[in-house]
């Protein structure tokens, strides 16, 4: 065989040869490169979760201290006139985040009657991670009256010695998890369902008692 054809084998055999081999290198690394980047996203998925599991944002608890209607109750004449304080304590349960109130209203109701209704809190304010506070109030009696088609019930009620009222707070809160980052604001519901007795005053079983939220 010609020299000349013996050299162009040779050198189309070494073209082939570094051709797998850029292509064997290029192909190691990507390969190495996709390795990294999974790994990196990985251990960035991580450090969210357990950022996600120590910052995310838990609703607030609430249950009943106190409940009493002035004067008491009595079958035969509507409480409208009197008044009826409450007391309900909210817990914060988040380590390292606070909460922001907006103005709160409370209502009083018998099943569907309107008892009474008032402002809980006139003023926003802010509420710290891990303390509680206690929302206080004060309301105006307005029902149900003796004409009222409720009455019937709710005379009953008092006599058996169990008038189950519910107590409603509606306000809005938002989160802050840094001076930085605040949450949308959630209007929240709160429905604390308790039993008075025929002294006007909450019952033993209703003492400390969890209220509903609904957002």
């Amino acid at each position: 065989m010609p020299q000349g054809g013996t050299a162009a084998s040779s050198s189309s055999h070494v073209r082939r040869i570094a051709r797998r081999t850029r292509d064997s290198c290029a192909a190691a690394l990507a390969n190495t490169l996709c390795s990294l980047l999974l790994g990196l996203l990985l251990v960035a998925a991580v450090v969210l979760f357990v950022l996600w599991l120590g910052l995310r944002p838990h609703r607030p608890r609430f249950n009943i201290a106190s409940f009493s209607v002035a004067g008491g109750l009595d079958p035969d004449y509507s409480p409208a006139g009197t008044s009826l304080a409450f007391n309900v304590t909210d817990r914060n349960p988040n380590r390292h985040i606070g909460i922001y109130y907006d103005a709160m209203h409370a209502s009083v109701h018998f099943y569907d009657a309107l008892v009474a209704s008032g402002p809980a809190f006139a003023a926003r304010w802010y509420q710290p991670n891990k303390t509680t506070t206690s929302i206080t109030g004060l309301l105006d009696v307005l029902g149900p009256a003796t004409t009222d088609a409720s009455w019937p019930s709710f005379s009953a009620a008092v006599r058996s010695g169990r008038v189950p009222l519910r107590l409603q707070l509606t306000t809005a809160i938002r989160f802050r998890v840094t001076n930085a980052f605040h949450s949308g604001r959630q209007r929240m519901h709160v429905s604390c369902d308790l039993l008075v007795g025929v002294d006007g005053n909450l019952l033993p079983e209703s003492h400390g008692a969890a209220c509903n939220r609904y957002f």
